[in-house]
């Protein structure tokens, strides 16, 4: 019964896994700045989503090739407009306005202001517009020439995703039915061996070899 539930286990974990996990798989890294307060602050552990642009959308906090050394990536920002939008902001303004209409942006640090310069970007096909969530600390990269920069699609190597808890569940459901499995396996062999032992096979009996007339041929 246990090798069967353990079976079970594993093969239902297997299952969900399969179903589950995005094509690219998951990584992490940790935060090394302040310019996504509150959502993440410097230090802490995020977990990405390998995958490509079109995987990305509005409101995604994108993790991008940095290029520096070779294979490096970091938290670009949090997209908040793609290829054909127009993103705008002026001084006083209480919002950034998205093609014209006030953009929420519920992730901001409370009283903080959407941005700390004016400006009016046409994002280009193939590019999107990233921003820190902290912006007053996020200025330095965010507006290198006094405007919100954009960045290639290509550049793209994942989308942060909450923990993956679902994952660590399913691994230690393989673990315990591996090991139910074990144990099952491991009882049953056990009680097969006590059983042969107490009921151990007749001895079989000897044949002799009769002649023509019923008699044993070695008294011919």
């Amino acid at each position: 019964m246990l090798v069967v539930f353990g079976v079970a286990m594993v093969f239902a974990a297997l299952v969900a896994i399969g179903r589950s996990m995005p094509s690219g798989g998951y990584d992490g890294l940790r935060m090394g700045d302040e310019s996504m307060v509150p959502s993440s602050p410097r230090g802490a552990a995020l977990w990405y989503e390998l995958c490509g642009a079109e995987r990305v959308h509005r409101g995604d906090v994108v993790v991008l090739s940095t290029g520096r050394p070779a294979g490096a990536v970091g938290v670009g920002g949090r997209v908040v407009a793609v290829g054909g939008d127009r993103l705008s902001y002026q001084v006083g303004d209480r919002t950034l306005m998205l093609n014209g209409n006030p953009l929420a942006e519920p992730y901001l640090p409370p009283g903080s202001r959407p941005s700390v310069a004016a400006f009016d970007v046409q994002v280009p096909e193939g590019r999107v517009l990233a921003l820190g969530d902290n912006r007053a600390v996020a200025y330095d990269h965010d507006f290198p020439d006094g405007r919100p920069g954009t960045f290639n699609t290509a550049d793209i190597r994942g989308r942060v995703v909450p923990k993956p808890n679902w994952l660590l569940v399913a691994a230690g459901a393989i673990a315990l039915g591996a090991l139910l499995t074990l144990v099952g396996g491991g009882l049953g062999l056990s009680a097969l061996i006590a059983r042969r032992r107490r009921h151990p096979a007749p001895a079989q009996p000897a044949y002799t070899t009769l002649g023509p007339e019923g008699a044993p041929a070695d008294d011919r």
